[in-house]
């Protein structure tokens, strides 16, 4: 399922760390909405969610050191979801909102909604895709004996390698058989791919924008088309669209 939502601030500035910010107000809505789903997202551990998000802002909008300045005032949340349940359940906590405005934790800014809207799913019909990138996609390398995480791009050697090896621990247990070969599969071919650095929880992190082709098996196109691709999807990266 995929969920546009249009917000509306009440100032022209957002902190640079606006992910941050809205994942505040995501959880704020879905704990009011549901205080059950809310725990078992939140409160159970590193339990993976089962969305990402992107954000765009609407025309004219000047990103620098200081933060964000919207002009327009505007920008729009896109949800990406292969979890039809889950999406009700964002449609529900977002709707929930109504249109009253709601201040941002930590901020002197508030935000509402103006629409919430579902947007149609285009079938994947065979074997390649090609994919735009709406929010940067992490690939983190976990090293478990130094305790730290590294994040590569796709200008790193290792960047397609460790992104396979994380699908097959992401899908161990999603289509109930072994996708390991067609996981190594795939092919990633670039068309216009860029380094860009992105400022998370208060870590630069190294991560990927721009435009590639996919080729693969369809379902694992459709998976990725529908949840997202990459690390930390549920914090605003990894989102994608067909181009």
């Amino acid at each position: 399922m995929r969920i546009k939502v249009e917000f509306e601030t009440k100032q022209e500035t957002l902190p640079l760390e606006y992910r941050r910010k809205f994942i505040s107000y995501l959880k704020s809505a879905l704990e009011d909405y549901n205080e059950d789903l809310y725990a078992a997202l939140y409160e159970s551990g590193h339990t993976p969610k089962s969305f990402c998000f992107s954000i765009y802002f609407l025309p004219e909008a000047t990103v620098a050191k200081e933060g964000v300045t919207l002009h327009s005032k505007r920008f729009i949340a896109c949800f990406i979801t292969p979890d039809v349940l889950m999406g009700v359940h964002l449609i529900n906590a977002l709707l929930g909102r109504g249109k009253r405005w709601v201040p941002l934790a930590d901020c002197q800014n508030q935000l509402k909604i103006l629409s919430v809207t579902k947007v149609q799913e285009y079938p994947i019909t065979g074997n390649t895709v090609a994919f735009k990138i709406l929010s940067p996609v992490v690939v983190r390398d976990h090293g478990k004996k130094e305790g730290r995480d590294w994040y590569l791009t796709f200008e790193d050697e290792e960047f397609e390698s460790v992104w396979k090896r994380n699908l097959k621990s992401e899908l161990q247990h999603t289509f109930g058989r072994d996708v390991r070969s067609d996981v190594d599969a795939l092919q990633l071919k670039p068309i216009h791919l860029k380094k860009t650095v992105v400022l998370n929880y208060g870590i630069y992190i190294p991560s990927t924008l721009g435009n590639f082709v996919l080729e693969g098996e369809k379902y694992l196109l459709d998976y990725l088309y529908k949840a997202g691709i990459g690390s930390k999807r549920a914090l605003g990266f990894g989102c994608l669209d067909i181009l």
